[in-house]
Formats: structure tokens, sequence, C-alpha cells
């Protein structure tokens, strides 16, 4: 697994969760549950955690994927809202075996430091305070959260790199930033282990080529059975994602890759093939992968691969809210316990 993989994960106060505690995490995670206990939360936690080096990306992250990426279709030209602090408190913490991560809100005392020809600003401020491991910074909340204010593309947030897109949504994923990963996999020289992938997943697909045009890049499949190429988007979204997902894991080399609702636009009858080129090439790239799933039929066809491919660590979590305390809780099973409950009714996908 990655140098900084994460093996255990505690959760405060972000979200909807209170206080959450995993531990356990393998190189393949499958993350099961009802609706609304924190699936896809889960995953930005591990966005936010696994990417942030300083405080700096920490809260550019914070503004660039995790918020704007669930806002960015309000239909509104407002400000992005600060939506991911738990009620009960204004301290985020991400702690994992290999690191901290801090968010907390404050309010800064009325400016009277002005210099006289400036107007003060009688107003209390918001601030955000960003900490990864010993490294803190402040940041006012109005220049980072104003989706159209200029101050977010300016110093310091003009320093921030490039991250790598490690996050597939349950979206489609469009044909641009498949050709980004499509082009770390020729890089990697890869294109093998995909194509034969591919030809896995649906014997009919020999390759895959990116084509370059005046407007851009344009993906085409070389088919067994037709001629000339065909275009990416005219084999529907199973292919698309499939593509994407496979892409993403070679993109991410050495790195982390989260997949929210892996199951989207995939036939139930190709889950066992997905599977089994996932715990393969993450193993090949050396990704750990967080996947979110609503389908039992999905979280069966991983419970099927983990009993054939004892190379790779793969784990299955359950989400579900305890009635006791009512706080949203993660129970790890192994593959027998994972195998038993889906034969003998037990409680999956938080039933």
């Amino acid at each position: 697994m990655p140098t900084q993989a994460i093996q255990n994960l505690e959760i405060t106060n972000f979200k909807c969760f209170k206080d959450l505690k995993v531990s356990g995490i393998g190189q393949v995670n499958l993350i099961g549950g009802k609706n609304n206990v924190g699936k896809t939360a889960f995953l930005e936690a591990v966005e936010l955690l696994a990417l942030s080096n300083e405080a700096y990306d920490l809260a550019h992250l914070l503004y660039s994927n995790v918020l704007r990426r669930r806002q960015k279709d309000t239909g509104t030209k407002q400000s992005i809202e600060l939506d991911c602090f738990n009620d009960a408190g204004s301290n985020i913490t991400l702690i994992s075996n290999a690191k901290k991560c801090v968010l907390e809100l404050w309010i800064s005392a009325p400016d009277e430091s002005s210099p006289s020809n400036q107007e003060v600003n009688p107003f209390p401020t918001e601030i955000l305070a960003a900490t990864v491991n010993s490294d803190t910074k402040d940041f006012q909340i109005d220049n980072l959260i104003t989706s159209y204010s200029s101050s977010i593309y300016s110093s310091p947030f003009k320093r921030i790199k490039k991250y790598p897109q490690i996050f597939i949504p349950s979206s489609k994923v469009s044909e641009r930033d498949i050709a980004i990963s499509l082009g770390v996999v020729t890089t990697l020289d890869r294109e093998s282990f995909l194509n034969t992938s591919l030809s896995l997943f649906d014997r009919d697909i020999l390759g895959i080529k990116p084509i370059a045009t005046e407007s851009g890049v344009t993906l085409r499949l070389k088919l067994r059975t037709k001629e000339p190429l065909a275009l990416l988007s005219s084999l529907g979204e199973g292919i698309n994602r499939y593509i994407a997902i496979l892409c993403s894991i070679w993109a991410n080399k050495d790195g982390f890759l989260l997949i929210d609702e892996i199951e989207n636009g995939i036939h139930y009858t190709n889950y066992k093939k997905l599977w089994k080129i996932i715990f393969q090439a993450s193993v090949a790239a050396n990704c750990q992968l967080f996947i979110t799933s609503h389908s039992k039929e999905c979280i069966s066809a991983f419970n099927d691969i983990q009993f054939e491919n004892d190379k790779c660590d793969a784990q299955y979590f359950e989400f579900y809210k305890n009635l006791k305390t009512g706080l949203i809780d993660a129970s790890g099973r192994d593959k027998k316990q994972l195998r038993y409950a889906l034969t003998h009714e037990g409680r999956i996908r938080g039933e």
C-alpha cells in the first residue's frame, strides 16, 4: 500500500459524524449502508486527509473539492456555504495513523489597527483556522468561500498545486477527466493492461484510443465487430465508468482513489468482472481505494472476489445509525462474516 496509507481513521464533528472511529482499513475498502449514514461524507474526509500536506492544502481542498463539488449546481451565484461542521461543535478533526488535520471556526475582534486613512472594519470577522500536523494558517471566511471572489485565486491560493483527480462521483465522469487519466496510463506504459482489462469486461472491446481534434481530445474504442472506431459516448454509461475507474487507479499510482456508488451505470452481471480487475489493478498500482455501494448484488460480488483473491487486502465496512446513541457508527466485517450476513439475512446496507 502507499507509504502514507490510511490504516485507521477518527473523524470528529465533520458533517454527519460527531465521533466516528474506523480501524482495520485495507487496500480496497467497500462502505455500505442506508442513505444518509455518511458514506459520501466519509470519502470526503479521506480526501481531505489524503491530499493535505500543509494548512494551505486543507483550506483550498475544503473549498474547491468538498464544498464546491456538492454546491456548484444550486443554480445561483451565491457564496458557497460552509456546511461541513457538525452541529455538535466548531472544531473538525481528522486523525489517521499518518496525519492529523484540524479545521476550527472562530470570530476575530473588530479591526482597530487600520491606518488612519483607511476605513476601520467595525464588525467581527469569521476565521477558519486550518492545521495539518504542526502547520497552521488562518483564513477569512468571506475570502475562502465566495465562489466568485477574485481573492480565492490570489495569494496565498495561487501557489496551490494541481491535485490529481482522486474522487470519482456517482454521476457520469467527463471524457476530459478520463483522457487526463488515460495520459498517465500511457506514460506508465500500462496501455496493454488497460486494453486486456477492457476485453475481460466486454470481449467486443479491443482497446481505447485518444483522438486529438481542434476542440480537444475525443475517446474512441476499437471494437471486434465494428469499423471504424466507435465513440466512447456511444457505448453507454457502464463502459464510461469502468474505463474511468481503471484509468484513475493508475493515475493515482502509489496514492489513493475514492469512488462513490461504484455500481451506477454498470449491469449487475458485470459486478464480479469489475471487482476482479479492481483487486488486481489496486495491487499492481499500489493504490488504496475507498468505495461506496448501495447494491447488495455489488457487495455480494465483492465478497466473492475476496475469497478468490488472497493477494489484495479487501475490507467491508457497514455504516449505520446507532439506535442507543443516535450517532453514526461503522462496523467492519471480514470476508467470512460478510458471507454469513449475505447468506443468512444479516444486516447489509444498514438493513
